[in-house]
């Protein structure tokens, strides 16, 4: 989810560690200042960052998800998703401000049935809702599942491909390490003679 525009939970978890490592850094030294300025630099960037990033299946399961607050209680489907769309990705903005300028000409299912983007799937689901007359909130749960069980399947898929990924990595990396470990100390000590002998002579 976010947050006035800034991104939370797991999506946006990356955005705070160096804020915490120079709190951290900070803290016992009591240089308070530096704190607040790296923080309010991260802060900056971070709200930058996910201004100019493309949105993702995250940003539409996000606005999903509070999307469905309002419909539950009650709200009309243009007040929800201009409530929805305030804390939403600046793209998905966008597209439900379209959305809504076409839904005063069109009426909203010919609106929600024509459109287009990463919205789009979302909305014509809706549009099949609202012109049978059934509350949309459903079609938006199913959505919103189907899209996190489809980011979940990826991102599976990306961790089983781990190993295979830093295989070459870590082979040139530790590899170098035990041949130093096993191999160093008798390659020192012969160095060492040598070095001796040559000394010595």
């Amino acid at each position: 989810m976010t947050q006035a525009g800034f991104p939370l939970g797991v999506s946006g978890a990356g955005s705070y560690w160096p804020l915490a490592l120079l709190v951290a850094a900070a803290v016992p030294f009591k240089w308070w200042w530096v704190a607040v300025g790296g923080g309010l630099v991260c802060w900056s960037l971070g709200r930058y960052r996910y201004r100019k990033r493309p949105p993702r299946f995250e940003d539409v399961i996000a606005f999903g998800r509070l999307l469905v607050v309002p419909l539950t209680g009650g709200m009309s489907l243009a007040n929800a998703l201009m409530m929805a769309s305030q804390e939403a990705h600046p793209q998905l903005r966008a597209e439900v401000a379209r959305l809504l300028r076409r839904s005063r000409q069109q009426g909203m299912a010919a609106a929600l049935a024509a459109s287009g983007g990463l919205l789009g799937e979302l909305f014509r689901r809706m549009a099949g809702a609202h012109s049978s007359g059934v509350s949309p909130v459903r079609a938006v749960i199913t959505h919103v599942e189907n899209l996190h069980s489809q980011v979940r399947t990826e991102s599976l898929s990306r961790i089983r491909s781990l190993p295979v990924t830093l295989a070459v990595p870590l082979t040139l990396l530790i590899v170098p390490g035990f041949l130093l470990v096993l191999v160093g100390p008798s390659v020192v000590s012969r160095l060492a003679e040598m070095l001796s002998g040559l000394i010595g002579t």
